[in-house]
């Protein structure tokens, strides 16, 4: 060290930064997709006894939403960092919140607080909206 905190400082922030963006780029290279594939092939693995029906992918390759063929259920998978995970739930046990054309999950988890999934438009994510809040009774 220089023995000027001044100095010291500078040069820690600067080194600091060279990492954090050696690391965004390194991770940003490697960003999972969710497809329509992907996203069923996850479900299988993490809910064999789910049984899909009519699916949502999000626009921008992060999410997906299923729901169960019985219509009483919803799967989640989703990205996180180089990886997916999948979040199941009846109807109405997760708040649903739409915002333009993003439907987000709201899960209230300490792992993943929400889920976002990209409709292409407000429109469309209006009538996924009304697809996942389930059958009325």
């Amino acid at each position: 060290m220089t023995g000027n905190l001044a100095i010291d400082l500078v040069i820690s922030l600067v080194g600091i930064m060279v990492l954090v963006g050696i690391s965004y780029l390194l991770g940003a290279m490697r960003s999972v997709i969710i497809t329509s594939d992907a996203a069923l092939d996850r479900l299988a693995f993490d809910e064999p006894d789910f049984r899909p029906g009519f699916s949502m992918i999000g626009e921008d390759g992060k999410a997906a939403a299923i729901i169960a063929a019985d219509d009483r259920e919803t799967a989640v998978v989703f990205a996180v960092g180089d990886g997916v995970a999948t979040r199941r739930f009846r109807h109405g046990a997760v708040s649903l919140e739409k915002h333009g054309a993003v439907i987000e999950f709201v899960l209230n988890e300490p792992s993943k607080r929400a889920v976002q999934l990209r409709a292409a438009d407000s429109q469309v994510a209006e009538e996924w909206l009304l697809r996942l809040a389930g059958p009325r009774l």
